[in-house]
């Protein structure tokens, strides 16, 4: 046993079906007088029902002006609306977009952040922000953007349809890969990691067979929440600063991007990380086997992105890719240079298959402990 440090990050976490009912009394417990709601469209409905619930006790300032990534324009508004309404609580029901606004608020003006999300983004139990401007996102991380309290509740998220539920998965399978094996990892980090893995390998095809299964919502999003708290306690590397570059440069939606390279980059680090390979095969249902075509398998199983193409990226565009990433990333396990990242770009924009093709698992045994869908 290797000697490490590990600071459990100080948020409150609710988890259940219905717990949304109980969003008002965290807020009541919390004394707060004045709060700005931050919601996206689609979460419209559940923002009205817990602004009614709240304005027994405090006055309420809803905001709807969200966009992925958390463009500055949108975000110098809200915290001017912020100064106008005299909020001292910033609560935020949404996905990761709505999240992210809501620590671009609590960054600015130090206020608490109760937080309610609706996908699998797991951006809620981070410290880190990101704010995107002149085809540039920035990201940092601050103790102030992490929210007081979370709340999970599984059927805020029975709305979501397949081509948002299964990259917004792999969007929390990203943080609990990179966290095997990014700086600050730790015995504890890779424990959280793995269960997440577990969890959401386990679950996708479940929910992607039956959108309407509450207790496949649940175990997902279970494991979207272990995803967020190995990537906070941890942080990010190679693969989430290529994704941050692909939607800062050319706003290719977030949790696609995730889909498409994180296969690629696992394929890319594997040589020089057998142990944390080894394990993250076991945890994906394939011991023995190999974990970067598992991934892809899993997406391509799923109906999720496997290509940059389909998302809209010009092959033109990457080589401003690999120009930015050469910059911002200088500890990845492998050693980054322009032709390295070229390969891996162009495989991910064609996309190409990473790692040797696995046996087929046979219909009685299906993918480790998961049932396979029929395509």
């Amino acid at each position: 046993m290797k000697t490490f440090e590990y600071e459990a990050h100080p948020s409150r976490v609710i988890f259940g079906a219905g717990y949304f009912d109980r969003v008002s009394d965290e807020m009541r417990a919390l004394g707060v007088r004045r709060v700005f709601l931050v919601h996206d469209p689609t979460s419209a409905a559940s923002a009205a029902k817990v602004a009614s619930d709240l304005t027994a006790f405090t006055d309420v300032r809803m905001w709807d002006q969200v966009a992925q990534h958390v463009p500055i324009d949108l975000a110098t508004p809200a915290r001017e609306a912020v100064d106008a309404h005299g909020s001292d609580l910033v609560l935020s029901i949404g996905g990761g977009s709505t999240t992210g606004l809501a620590k671009a608020i609590g960054l600015s003006h130090g206020l608490p952040i109760v937080a309610v999300p609706t996908t699998y983004a797991g951006s809620e139990m981070t410290t880190i922000y990101g704010l995107t401007g002149e085809r540039h996102k920035q990201t940092g991380k601050s103790a102030q953007v992490l929210p007081k309290v979370v709340v999970y509740d599984p059927l805020l998220t029975l709305g979501l349809p397949a081509n948002v539920t299964g990259p917004s998965a792999f969007n929390s399978l990203a943080h609990c890969v990179e966290a095997l094996y990014a700086q600050g990892h730790n015995p504890v980090t890779t424990a959280i990691a793995l269960e997440g893995v577990r969890a959401i390998a386990d679950a996708l095809p479940r929910v992607i067979r039956d959108l309407s299964d509450v207790d496949s919502r649940s175990d997902l999003l279970y494991g979207a929440m272990l995803g967020g708290m190995a990537l906070g306690q941890t942080g990010s590397g190679f693969h989430h600063r290529l994704c941050h570059i692909l939607g800062g440069k050319f706003n290719l939606v977030h949790a696609d991007t995730h889909s498409v390279i994180l296969p690629h980059v696992v394929a890319f680090n594997a040589p020089v990380l057998p142990r944390e390979m080894r394990r993250l095969a076991e945890a994906l249902g394939v011991p023995g086997g190999e974990a970067a075509g598992s991934l892809w398998d899993l997406a391509l199983e799923c109906g999720i992105p496997t290509d940059l193409a389909s998302l809209g990226l010009e092959r033109e565009g990457l080589d401003e890719v690999v120009e930015q990433i050469l910059i911002e990333e200088k500890n990845n396990p492998v050693p980054l240079d322009g032709p390295n990242v070229r390969a891996l770009l162009d495989a991910a924009f064609d996309g190409v298959r990473p790692g040797k093709p696995l046996p087929q698992p046979s219909p009685s045994t299906g993918r480790g402990n998961r049932e396979l869908i029929e395509p």
